[in-house]
């Protein structure tokens, strides 16, 4: 497995494999079940697996976050030598990673105002920002992204067709520990106590599933954050079109369910498909 730290050695490593079809799989650490079976789907369909581990700046806008966000870089590499990864690029710095940026800022409409963006004002350009530079770096035939952050695989996909980038990514399922929590690195900081109350978030998910062919939409989704606020901090429950993120469809429709709340300090979200 090869460690590489800084652009140029990324440059070099990618040109001697230029013919084969890389499979890439950006992460920011703390890698957990949901992380490895990205990389597993990707070991299914590409030659060569490439993973980067990166704590982007640019895409925190509560500066604690970032400073807390866990570290388990001897862990995670271990992990992936057992999957047998080609290379991992975990950039030096940030300065070294973004030091020869092209980037414009891209109108992703309303995909990115909704939910996560109206709560986390600049996340999705930073997003954005970092995996444009991870792709022309890079240059995977496939990049792997999870369900479970479902509105920034929207936010890529769309960065994807505006820019014109060959990268064909493909979206996996989000993976669930025995209880229903949506696996994430940040479960890890959930207290005991309220380790043993998020599960409850799955939980409201399924309601909402299970009412959503019968009641109305508003309704429901009040019903769920009253659900929410038993036991947690909700700052969101939204039932949208899974295909542009907006409240409006027909009878074809694909809906999916959204949800972010805190436990204590620790925020996450969760999503569900409805239909």
């Amino acid at each position: 497995m090869k460690l590489i730290y800084n652009n140029l050695e990324v440059v070099n490593w990618v040109s001697k494999n230029k013919d084969l079809a890389i499979g890439f799989i950006p992460t920011m650490g703390a890698l957990h079940k949901g992380h490895l079976s990205l990389i597993s789907e990707a070991k299914k369909k590409a030659d060569l697996v490439v993973v980067s581990i990166f704590v982007n700046p640019t895409q925190f806008g509560d500066k604690n976050d970032f400073v807390n966000y866990p570290s388990t870089l001897d862990q995670d590499l271990r992990a992936l030598e057992n999957l047998e990864v080609d290379m991992v690029f975990i950039p030096s710095s940030a300065e070294e990673l973004y030091k020869n940026e092209n980037y414009d800022t891209i109108a992703f409409e309303s995909i990115e105002n909704v939910m996560e963006g109206s709560h986390r004002i600049g996340h999705f350009e930073g997003v954005a920002r970092v995996v444009k530079l991870f792709l022309d770096l890079i240059k995977p035939k496939y990049a792997f992204f999870g369900e479970k952050d479902f509105q920034q695989l929207l936010i890529i996909k769309t960065l994807i067709k505006k820019l014109g980038i060959k990268t064909e990514i493909i979206a996996c399922k989000t993976v669930r520990e025995n209880d229903g929590l949506a696996m994430s690195s940040r479960n890890a900081r959930l207290s005991k106590h309220h380790r043993s109350l998020a599960p409850n978030i799955y939980r409201v998910l399924g309601m909402c599933m299970q009412k959503a062919k019968t009641m109305d939409f508003n309704d429901l989704e009040n019903t769920c954050l009253k659900e929410l606020s038993k036991f947690s901090n909700p700052e969101y429950f939204e039932i949208r079109n899974a295909n542009d993120l907006s409240k409006s469809g027909g009878k074809n429709t694909k809906w999916r369910a959204f949800v972010a709340t805190k436990l204590g300090d620790i925020r996450l979200i969760d999503n569900i498909e409805l239909n």
